[in-house]
């Protein structure tokens, strides 16, 4: 059974955001999926938010690291191949990847607006026959 809410949920010790010293602060929410299987050189995970969130982190846990002949690279942005959000993550070696964000990356991180859609594509060089990525988002509903 799920609870669905529309709008910033808050939390904090005391009944609303007056200067009275409680600490209310937004709930933080993810989603996660992964790559459905290796066709072509290049997949898509995509991700729909809430208008106006703020992306806090994009955690890629390479499960399978890919066997393409030079390169597997994994971005994230508003379309597939984007990197509004995150580039250069290496796909070819298992475990938590880590992720360098830029200071444009940043920003956009801060505030989606209206575009809704993130995209993480996993673009290899050389057709790999295995591979498997999961993509977690966090994220906070801000407006």
């Amino acid at each position: 059974m799920a609870t669905y809410m529309q709008g910033a949920l808050k939390a904090g010790a005391g009944f609303s955001e007056n200067p009275s010293g409680f600490g209310v602060g937004f709930a933080m929410f993810t989603q996660s999926k992964t790559n459905s299987g290796i066709s072509g050189l290049t997949q898509d995970i995509t991700f729909e938010l809430p208008p106006g969130s703020q992306l806090i982190a994009v955690i890629p846990d390479v499960l399978t690291a890919y066997d393409s002949a030079t390169s597997a690279t994994l971005s994230v942005g508003t379309t597939s191949g984007g990197t509004q959000y995150a580039s250069a993550i290496n796909a070819k070696t298992a475990g938590r990847a880590a992720v360098a964000v830029s200071a444009a990356q940043a920003a956009a991180m801060d505030d989606i607006g209206t575009s809704t859609s993130v995209v993480a594509t996993i673009t290899s060089v050389g057709q790999p026959t295995a591979g498997l990525v999961r993509v977690t988002l966090q994220y906070a509903i801000v407006q």
